[in-house]
């Protein structure tokens, strides 16, 4: 079988590196709007001999019914592709396309799923690997496997788990599909929820109104990709990349409770509380240990940030 990946994510280069050792990959593709991607994978299309296109939203037809003939691709595997695949291209190899989604279909439709599953504080995520239709995350489902999504896991924790699964539903479904016993489900469309990627307001932590869980949900779906969740203390705007939840408790959300060399503890809502052991601002990066650098004192109230 001749394979071609076209990806548009470093949480893909697990998946490539597996179908080069199978010796499957024949081409790979990317888009143009993803520089640092798209230069990391030059160097890695050279270093493994795999020639590598880079797709051009106003010309993609044309260009990938060159790419598929040139290099006779049977299977193509997309992974974070942004551009919507004409379809009668998706028609053109002998076993279609598949795409790699992380999340679950149709709950987790959209661009940014694995932001959105540890936001929701869902238990499990769900890699979906789905033949490709005319739209986005539509079509009928080929296989899903399950990712128990640990409460400490980042989005790049997250992210990293399904690079490696991928190379699993990779295999499940080459294997299947050679074996001739390939078995597709139709999507409830009707129950299909689309998730875009996250606004400036999704980012922000409302004290008043999210629990030390929420509040913790929400800085792990920040890191690493918006360098952390925001928050404004006495005019100061920062980002917070780590936290965890507290046993102290606070009934003045937004609270400076204590501040020590562990990190800052701040109230939330319904009496919880968090501990901040990293942040990001104007300053660079601080750890629980250099954050007295800002000048807090223990009463000082996060602000509500209104946008």
């Amino acid at each position: 079988m001749r394979i071609g990946l076209i990806c548009n994510t470093h949480a893909s280069l697990p998946l490539l590196n597996w179908l080069h050792s199978q010796q499957v990959l024949v081409a790979i593709g990317t888009a143009n709007n993803n520089k640092d991607f798209k230069d990391d994978l030059t160097v890695l299309s050279s270093q493994i001999n795999t020639p590598l296109v880079v797709f051009q939203k106003d010309n993609l037809k044309s260009q990938l019914s060159v790419w598929l003939s040139d290099k006779a691709i049977d299977l193509v595997l997309v992974l974070a592709f942004p551009y919507k695949i004409p379809k009668k291209v998706l028609e053109l190899p002998k076993f279609g396309f598949y795409n790699f989604h992380f999340g679950k279909l149709p709950k987790y439709g959209g661009s940014f799923p694995v932001f959105w599953q540890i936001k929701n504080g869902e238990k499990e995520a769900v890699l979906t690997i789905h033949q490709m239709d005319d739209s986005f995350d539509t079509g009928p489902i080929a296989f899903e496997i399950p990712i128990p999504l640990n409460p400490e896991f980042s989005l790049g924790t997250l992210e990293m788990n399904f690079s490696f699964v991928a190379i699993n539903g990779a295999f499940l479904l080459i294997d299947s599909i050679l074996k001739n016993n390939l078995k597709l489900k139709k999507q409830l469309n009707k129950k299909a929820i689309y998730y875009s990627k996250p606004n400036l307001k999704d980012l922000i932590i409302n004290w008043q109104n999210q629990n030390a869980t929420q509040v913790v949900a929400l800085v792990k779906a920040c890191n690493p990709w918006n360098k952390g969740a925001y928050a404004r203390v006495e005019g100061f705007d920062l980002r917070i990349l780590e936290a965890k939840i507290s046993k102290n408790t606070s009934l003045k959300p937004g609270e400076i409770i204590s501040i020590s060399n562990d990190g800052i503890q701040v109230g939330c809502k319904d009496n919880s509380s968090i501990l901040v052991r990293i942040i990001f601002c104007s300053f660079g990066y601080l750890d629980a240990e250099n954050m007295g650098v800002l000048g807090l004192k223990q009463g000082v109230v996060f602000e509500k940030i209104n946008i």
